[in-house]
């Protein structure tokens, strides 16, 4: 287990410094790399509790350029605080950088490892299929691309494990329960789906028997006819009682922290917008083009099988991991809970999952945890003696995969590629006297625009030339210059480099 962490995270290491490029990478990243900077630079309060991204302003409010944007267009809160609160410490310790922005992101990556192994040996699995389902977890390439930016199931796996742990004792230690507490808070902390995961878990916890079978019942009544009918409930055993209090408490904790820290921040109207937004079905989010649910799910099986997201014999045992993780008494109720979220998140909030690839990252946990409960099926019935042959033949396959992942085509195309786009950031600097900064289309969602040059960034098109001022900047793609750009608009520009290129603004206005 620490071996595959170990790998994992040296597979990482060289991208420690990466820049944040034009990718989901850099896209959050330099979320929480502006939030960290300015909770620093404006203090608690003016930062919003780290909620400020300035001079960043949301495409959403369609602020007109150098117009002063409202105070919700430049506060971003509309997930759980955490991972805001591990880039401020982070960068509080190790200064304003990339490389402050990436290592909690890194360490709760390495962890998911951890924790998912504990589970499964929690749940009852054996080394073996513990050892190989959690290596082929980290071998895929959504692992690679996402754990590493804290898009996590991590922290709702530890609490699960947490739990799983605690019950192999009739009456859980006082260790356990404030283990259990405290996973279940950082996990309502870290997602939406860890507070949904969490209430699953008490569900789960509720309605569960003690392992050897007995059970607390106590009478309810009811009228009937004039009389009172009794029937007996069941109830959770005192050590389940217990466990089922710590999570209950954790879970509240940690959710009401992220209620006042959204509501304080970004406010209920924003959050009804985002919501309706995320719920809908325009293309965009707002009011425009819209897709069907089969659309939709040919736009989600696509992002599967790009490059190595989800790796081709990975995609074949897809259904069948599942299926074992369901049956398998052991594993039921880890895989219906993270199954049921991660579904929620894909089909609930569906215009999130068409924009990003990353919402179908939750998906992986089920599949581990079934890949586990399908491998010690398979390897139940062949001689002991014999085991180690296909562990060994999976074994090579599943490092083989990572080495593919994190040395091809799937790198270069979520990880290295996009960083140039940060790389020529970088080159430029700090624009004195630059006010605004325009981006062309394939740039998107460029908070790390914002974050290198310290200035808004507006998307770009022929209506807004008149906008333009000599001390702006672009940045834009050679391969993707657009046909209102007059020839010659892109030589002698500011940096240069890879895929991506800063011009200035005055080599788009009239002579």
């Amino acid at each position: 287990m620490g071996l595959i962490a170990a790998a994992v995270l040296a597979a990482w290491l060289p991208d420690l410094g990466l820049p944040l490029g034009n990718s989901d990478d850099g896209r959050i990243l330099g979320l929480f790399g502006l939030q960290a900077r300015n909770f620093w630079e404006l203090g608690i309060v003016d930062s919003r509790f780290g909620a400020a991204v300035e001079p960043y302003v949301r495409a959403v409010y369609d602020v007109a350029p150098r117009a002063d944007p409202p105070l919700v267009a430049v506060t971003y809160a509309h997930h759980p605080p955490l991972q805001v609160i591990m880039a401020v410490v982070s960068t509080g310790i190790l200064g304003d950088s990339t490389a402050a922005l990436r290592v909690p992101s890194l360490l709760v990556g390495g962890a998911t490892v951890v924790f998912m192994a504990s589970l499964l040996r929690g749940r009852g699995l054996a080394w073996g299929p513990t050892l190989l389902a959690v290596a082929a977890m980290a071998s895929t390439g959504f692992y690679y691309v996402y754990a590493r930016v804290s898009v996590s199931f991590s922290l709702q796996v530890a609490a699960i494990a947490a739990v799983s742990w605690a019950l192999h004792h009739a009456e859980p230690r006082r260790r356990d329960t404030l283990t259990v507490a405290g996973f279940a808070a950082l996990a309502a902390m870290q997602s939406w789906i860890g507070i949904a995961a969490m209430v699953l878990v008490m569900l789960w916890l509720l309605a569960g028997r003690q392992r050897d079978g007995r059970q607390r019942r106590a009478p309810v009544s009811w009228p009937s006819g004039g009389r009172q009918r009794r029937a007996p409930v069941s109830w959770p055993s005192g050590g389940r009682q217990r466990l089922l209090a710590a999570v209950v408490a954790g879970t509240a904790l940690g959710a009401g922290a992220t209620a006042l820290w959204m509501l304080s921040a970004a406010g209920y109207d924003d959050l009804a917008n985002q919501l309706a937004i995320r719920t809908g079905n325009e293309v965009g989010g707002t009011s425009g083009p819209t897709f069907t649910f089969g659309e939709f799910l040919a736009r989600q099986w696509r992002f599967v099988t790009e490059e190595m997201l989800v790796p081709v014999w990975l995609r074949v045992l897809l259904v069948p991991c599942l299926l074992a993780g369901l049956i398998d008494r052991r594993t039921r109720a880890p895989t219906a809970i993270t199954l049921a979220v991660a579904a929620a998140l894909t089909f609930g909030v569906q215009q999130g999952a068409w924009v990003h690839r990353l919402w179908n990252f939750p998906w992986l946990a089920p599949v581990t945890i079934g890949f586990a409960a399908l491998a010690d099926w398979v390897r139940r019935p062949i001689p002991r003696r014999w085991r180690p042959l296909p562990a060994a033949l999976a074994a090579v396959v599943i490092a083989g995969t990572l080495v593919a992942v994190a040395s091809g085509s799937t790198r270069q195309r979520y990880i290295t590629d996009p960083a140039e786009a940060g790389t020529v950031l970088e080159q430029v600097g700090r624009l004195s006297g630059s006010q605004l900064a325009w981006a062309v289309p394939p740039v998107t969602s460029p908070t790390w625009v914002s974050y290198y040059l310290r200035t808004r960034v507006i998307a770009l098109d022929e209506d807004d030339l008149g906008y333009l001022d000599e001390s702006d900047v672009v940045v834009l793609s050679p391969d993707r210059v657009p046909g209102f750009f007059p020839e010659g608009a892109l030589d002698d520009p500011f940096a240069v480099h890879g895929d991506f290129v800063v011009i200035s603004a005055s080599k788009l206005l009239p002579e």
